[in-house]
């Protein structure tokens, strides 16, 4: 029997859950000052034989992160975190275990917000594919001009109702993530919904997720 960990949470009352993935049951205990979530798999194969049951099971996966976020806020484990029996838990978040309780001390009662940014048709670098160096840098200039001036924007718009903005630049595309304090969620949306289009790029705004790009202190990656 597998175990799939789902998150780890500050300390404190357990969020009760009805299900898990594959109709499990969420279970949770307190590990020093984490309190961790996981489900015992019956089924292994069932869960994760094959693309369907893997694209079902993640789906799960999130729903159950989605209902912890909903009272408390996550760190969650890269999907599908498994270990072969739940003696081995402990042993499995031992290395990472400081970074996860500083994290949530650090973060606390927050949220993230993911905004992605994709230039129009016939206006986006596409960095992947060859030409000359002048191009290249032409190319990279621009992106960069552009991207500067929607994250000046961003947070001019957005404010004090976010307290940490991270970025990453993509192929064709930038995300924005912004690490909202949940008293701030309906300031920081009513912001975003007055600044207005930005001429020739695109803006998708996505969340409440867990503060995954916010675990590492800024500048850390990994």
């Amino acid at each position: 029997m597998a175990c799939l960990l789902y998150c780890v949470t500050r300390p404190g009352e357990a969020v009760p859950l009805a299900r898990g993935v594959c109709g499990s049951t969420v279970c949770s205990r307190e590990l020093g000052r984490l309190r961790l979530y996981w489900s015992e798999i019956e089924n292994s194969d069932a869960c994760f034989g094959d693309a369907e049951s893997l694209r079902r099971t993640a789906f799960e996966f999130h729903q159950v992160l989605r209902e912890i976020l909903a009272k408390t806020t996550p760190i969650p484990f890269r999907f599908p975190a498994l270990v072969t029996e739940e003696e081995a838990i402990e042993q499995h978040i031992a290395a990472e275990q400081a970074l996860y309780s500083e994290a949530l001390d650090r973060i606390g009662e927050a949220v993230q917000y993911e905004i992605v940014g994709s230039w129009a048709p016939g206006e986006q670098a596409d960095f992947a594919t060859p030409v000359s160096g002048k191009e290249y840098l032409k190319r990279r200039q621009e992106t960069m001009r552009r991207t500067a001036a929607i994250e000046a924007k961003l947070k001019s718009v957005a404010g004090e109702s976010v307290r940490e903005w991270r970025s990453r630049q993509e192929r064709r595309s930038h995300r924005w993530f912004a690490l909202v304090p949940r008293e701030h969620r309906e300031k920081f949306l009513t912001a975003l919904r007055s600044a207005g289009p930005s001429e020739g790029v695109r803006l998708k705004l996505t969340g409440p997720w867990p503060p995954s790009e916010f675990v590492r202190p800024g500048g850390e990656h990994g």
